[in-house]
Formats: structure tokens, C-alpha cells, sequence
């Protein structure tokens, strides 16, 4: 696996006009807080990122902001280069030590080009609802934020697997991986949707690979939390879910709640849009022990 910038471009420009900017940690990887979508700079570049084959779900794990990005991305297989040498699906960071600090100090985002107009989680747009994803110029922003110190960089290949950044302030509270009561998850990755089903009045979707056997009411999805994608993770347009077979979907960064626990078929019950749902563990992550 490697990072395909066209895809992150791709990834990046789906987000225009679904996204609202918050900082909240529980509420900036893309999580649905009350029918849009929480992104904060860097969430939104790990995100994207992680969508265009740079790094797999583990950053979710650990602390990750702009100032663990410049390790993370080095691990990636990119480097820095300078304002000459740009191109679309490079990542900027700015701030003092490549934004070791976090809020406004720092920012981050992707060039849409070779170096004039950027994508990205602005902070400027102070909660406006949907209006988090901009494209805009680089220049006028970095002048708008006071010409902070600016860095580049570009994908050269090499390793995907991320390892914690020593930045990444992981603690002994880090999530265990052991999935109980009360665990907080999230559930990364894009699922086909195998079938979609009405169930007393409300629509469902179902994935195999997600369903406990047999396959019946206790596993239905309900379709409201989810986003329609197709195969590469970008969003559709319509969401409306009426393409089974062929249409997949994503959890969109949400965290779900644990609230029980079946050893025996190795499967959780979560709370997925208010309703229970058991699914396998397996492709969870947990972000939070129980």
C-alpha cells in the first residue's frame, strides 16, 4: 500500500459541504455530530490520508495533531521539499517546530496543485455548519494567519506502516485492544453493502463480513449514521443507499459505545443511531477502554 495523491484529492473534496470544524477529540476525525461531520485541521489530513493509502486506522489509537504529523508522514515515505517543488496531494504544516503546539498556532492541509490553492479543516469558519472543507489560496491563509513557519511535503514511496510518533504523548491508558462493557470504538474501513432491508418502517443496511450468522434484525445497520461511498471511499452524491451489491459505505470516523459482549461469536453489541447492534468485534478499533 502506498499513498496515491489523486486519491486523497479525491477523498478530500468529498468532504465540501458535509463537514463542520471542531477541535473537541471526540469530534475531529470525521465523527457525526448531529447530521454533519467533526473534522479539525489535522483530523482531516490524517483522515484523508489514511483514505489515499499513506497509513492504516492505527493513529486513532494515540494522541495524533499537527505537531505529531511531520514523524508520521517521514514514516509514510514522504519529504520535505520546498515551495518550488509542490505538487497536488502534497501536505502543508505550519507552526512554530512543524506545529508541535495545537489550536490556532498550527495548521495543516493538502495542495490542490502545484502550490497556489490548498484544502482543508479552517479554523476561521468558527463552527459554521458544513462550512469546515475549503479550497482556497495558500498564500492569502498563511497571511491571514499571521505567516507562520511554513513546511512541505511530497510522497516519495516507501513504508505505509506508521509507527507511533514520539511526539504522540501515548500513555499506560492507551486503549488495551480487549473489548468490554463500555468500550468506546470505532469501526474503520469501507463495507460493501451486501443488502438493504426495511424493518418496521426504517431502512437497514447489512454487510456480511460485519453480520453475526444468522443474519436478522439484531444485525441491521441503520442507514442514518452511515455514509454511501463507492469502492474508493468517496462519498456519493444522492446517500441514498438503493444500490445493494454495488455501493459500499463507511462509518465516517464515528465512535461507538460497547454495551455488551459475546465471547463466544467473538461480537459486541454497539448502539449505533440510537438502536443495538451486534456485530463482529473483529473489525473494530477500540479508541477508549471500557
Amino acid at each position: 500500500m502506498g499513498y496515491n495523491a489523486d486519491t486523497a484529492l479525491q477523498v478530500a473534496k468529498s468532504y465540501l459541504g458535509r463537514a463542520t470544524y471542531s477541535m473537541e477529540w471526540n469530534e475531529r476525525d470525521g465523527q457525526d455530530i448531529g447530521g454533519t461531520l467533526g473534522f479539525d485541521c489535522s483530523g482531516f489530513v490524517y483522515h484523508v490520508l489514511e483514505h489515499a493509502g499513506a497509513w492504516n486506522a492505527n493513529y486513532l489509537q494515540r494522541a495524533h495533531y499537527t505537531g505529531t504529523l511531520k514523524a508520521d508522514l517521514e514514516a509514510a515515505g514522504f519529504v520535505e521539499v520546498d515551495g518550488d517543488h509542490i505538487s497536488a496531494g502534497d501536505v502543508f504544516i505550519w507552526g512554530d517546530n512543524y506545529g508541535s503546539g495545537t489550536g490556532g498556532v498550527s495548521h495543516t492541509g493538502l495542495f490542490v496543485d502545484n502550490g497556489v490553492n490548498i484544502i482543508d479543516s479552517s479554523w476561521y469558519t468558527a463552527g459554521a455548519v458544513n462550512g469546515a472543507i475549503n479550497i482556497h489560496g495558500h498564500d492569502a491563509y498563511w497571511l491571514l494567519d499571521n505567516q507562520p513557519e511554513y513546511h512541505f511535503f511530497h510522497y516519495a514511496g516507501g513504508s505505509s506502516q506508521v509507527a507511533p510518533s514520539k511526539s504522540s504523548n501515548v500513555n499506560s491508558s492507551a486503549p488495551d485492544q480487549d473489548l468490554e462493557k463500555g468500550s468506546k470504538v470505532k469501526i474503520p474501513g469501507t463495507f460493501l453493502l451486501d443488502d438493504l432491508v426495511q424493518y418496521q418502517g426504517n431502512w437497514y443496511a447489512v454487510n456480511n463480513g460485519l453480520s453475526v450468522l444468522p443474519v436478522d434484525y439484531n444485525n441491521y445497520i441503520p442507514v442514518g449514521p452511515l455514509t454511501e461511498t463507492d469502492k474508493n471511499s468517496i462519498a456519493t452524491k444522492d446517500q441514498d443507499f438503493s444500490n445493494a451489491g454495488t455501493s459500499y459505505f463507511t462509518f465516517a470516523g464515528q465512535v461507538f459505545t460497547v454495551s455488551d459482549v459475546d465471547a463466544d461469536t467473538d461480537s459486541v453489541e454497539v448502539q449505533i443511531g440510537g438502536e443495538p447492534v451486534w456485530l463482529k468485534a473483529g473489525p473494530m478499533t477500540e479508541v477508549q477502554n471500557g
